[in-house]
């Protein structure tokens, strides 16, 4: 969908203020994705993102911290942000390739090693809030039994104690890595947090198919973490990664009425089911 405005006066006021270039600018265009509400333009013959807020945000989730996160990353690692102001994140836009697959394990390993070595960024990632939030924001037809009782016995078990402590991007796919001449970025940090670096790891996998032990091995090698112990941990994880995507799904279903959500979630619970 394209544009010659943004639809909403506040990121016009917001684009006056903090890029007055843009008052030249091209075309608007939304951004395709799962989540949605970004919009791509161009200033003075530069290109950014802006993000909105969501509405009803998940626990945890939201624009300032989204910022901040992006504000702690070098920028070897992470897009430059430029203001955040009236429901509105506008962000640098990066140039380069976005594949359809991922690249090869051992760069993404070396990236996710990078980015854990930087400064915690001060709040933790808790997924029990946002599983039981997708719980309530399902389609009543679609809450199964066997879906509450499981989210029950998590709650009473508790997440895994963290194996290391740092930085996690949490949303790790090939349409959130673009390749530059000088390496691969990470897009989309709106799930950032602190949290269990085998936690990465296991969603990484979980979100790209990835079904052996080839990116923990390439990890472990990095972070000299033992890799039976690294293993280990991110088994421990991966209920917890599935139960989240499959929740995320149907979460989204209800909100788009898209039935490849639909689709998504299925595969997720049957994966789930397998390791239970």
């Amino acid at each position: 969908m394209r544009y010659n405005r943004p639809n909403n006066v506040t990121l016009q006021s917001v684009i006056t203020q903090y890029l007055p270039a843009a008052q030249a600018a091209g075309c608007f265009s939304a951004l395709e994705g799962l989540s949605g509400g970004s919009v791509h333009f161009n200033a003075g013959g530069r290109e950014y993102v802006a993000r909105h807020q969501l509405a009803s945000p998940q626990p945890g989730v939201s624009l300032s911290r989204h910022f901040r996160a992006l504000n702690r990353m070098p920028q070897r690692i992470a897009p430059r942000p430029v203001c955040l102001a009236d429901g509105w994140l506008i962000v640098e836009w990066q140039t380069g390739e976005v594949k359809s697959q991922l690249p090869s394990l051992q760069s993404l390993s070396a990236l996710l090693y990078d980015l854990h070595q930087q400064n915690c960024f001060g709040w933790r990632i808790s997924l029990l809030p946002l599983l039981e939030h997708y719980w309530l924001m399902a389609a009543p037809e679609r809450k199964r039994v066997s879906w509450l009782r499981l989210l029950k016995k998590m709650k009473r078990q508790g997440e895994p104690k963290p194996l290391r402590l740092a930085p996690l991007h949490m949303d790790v796919h090939a349409g959130n890595l673009v390749l530059q001449p000088q390496g691969l970025k990470l897009i989309d940090w709106e799930y950032a947090g602190d949290g269990d670096v085998a936690l990465e790891l296991a969603a990484t996998m979980a979100a790209n198919n990835i079904c052996d032990d080839s990116l923990i091995r390439a990890y472990a090698q990095w972070s000299h973490i033992p890799l039976e112990t690294l293993t280990r941990q991110a088994a421990r994880w991966r209920p917890w990664v599935m139960m989240l995507m499959a929740s995320w799904y149907e979460c989204r279903w209800r909100q788009t009425q898209d039935r490849t959500f639909i689709t998504l979630a299925d595969e997720a619970w049957s994966q789930l089911r397998e390791k239970n």
